[in-house]
């Protein structure tokens, strides 16, 4: 399977019924972390898009292997315990949480023994040394679930096309995030957004052809929107179109969190698996 095929493939889109009777949406993706031989498979989402939930429901997209022949199917599963299953960054100022997802794929396996699911894993997580030989103009792309749009009958993503608003070197204003020009609407919350190079890219001041740079750079969650009365500031990328009135407009900018606040997460994921 092609890598930009495999990408159709990690996303899922979180829904989440709230303790207040509405239904918020969002976007998550697969992250498996390894330690050895143990691996730990969680799903990654904002703080936000879980917060008030009742119960989490997910329609997790696999891939059906058997023999020479590999079909696209996804397992339906509903997560109780409202938002209290979910992990949060230890910081509370870092807008991300986990679901653990073990379980969660021993019942897909027992449904069906043929189902390998594709994530995302520390090792496509850029080293600060390789951010620093990023262009400031790069493109980027972003994978989820904008205004809630889904292709409902194959359970498929919608992917969008950017590029960086920032250098991704820098930690913009100071907090471990950078900027992308991309459109973002409600439902884009938990967007991962990668570097990924189809074409020739410059490398250290010298052309590159022939060789696909294929980086996570982050996750998004929230963007700038410009008031009625010309102010701007800075939101959580809504999870209900109705929480954005119409008098603010999205200025199609995103904030990301770098990718490499995961591993932070992932200390949090292991004592818990470990203790």
């Amino acid at each position: 399977m092609d890598l930009t095929e495999k990408l159709m493939y990690i996303t899922v889109q979180v829904r989440c019924e709230l303790n207040d009777g509405g239904l918020s949406r969002g976007s998550g993706f697969i992250f498996t972390y390894s330690k050895d031989t143990i691996t730990l498979p969680v799903l990654i989402t904002n703080k936000h898009v879980v917060r008030g939930a009742s119960r989490t429901l997910l329609s997790i997209p696999y891939v059906h292997r058997e023999g020479d022949i590999s079909e696209r199917r996804s397992f339906d599963v509903v997560i109780g315990d409202g938002e209290d299953v979910w992990v949060g960054h230890p910081d509370n100022s870092i807008d991300l949480c986990a679901l653990p997802l073990q379980d969660v794929f021993e019942l897909m396996h027992e449904y069906d023994p043929n189902a390998h699911h594709v994530s995302v894993d520390e090792s496509l997580i850029p080293s600060q040394a390789e951010l620093n030989k990023l262009s400031p103009f790069e493109d980027v792309i972003m994978i989820g679930y904008p205004i809630g749009l889904i292709d409902e009958v194959h359970n498929a993503p919608l992917m969008r096309r950017g590029m960086t608003a920032t250098h991704p070197r820098y930690d913009f204003n100071g907090l471990p995030q950078f900027m992308i020009d991309c459109a973002c609407f409600p439902g884009s919350s938990g967007s991962p957004v990668f570097l990924l190079d189809n074409g020739p890219y410059v490398d250290d001041g010298t052309i590159t052809l022939g060789q696909r740079r294929f980086k996570f750079l982050g996750v998004l969650f929230s963007g700038p929107v410009q008031h009625a009365s010309g102010e701007i500031a800075v939101i959580d990328i809504p999870t209900t179109q109705q929480l954005v009135s119409s008098t603010d407009i999205m200025v199609n900018l995103g904030n990301v969190i770098k990718s490499k606040k995961l591993e932070e997460l992932g200390v949090v994921l292991w004592n818990m698996a470990e203790g």
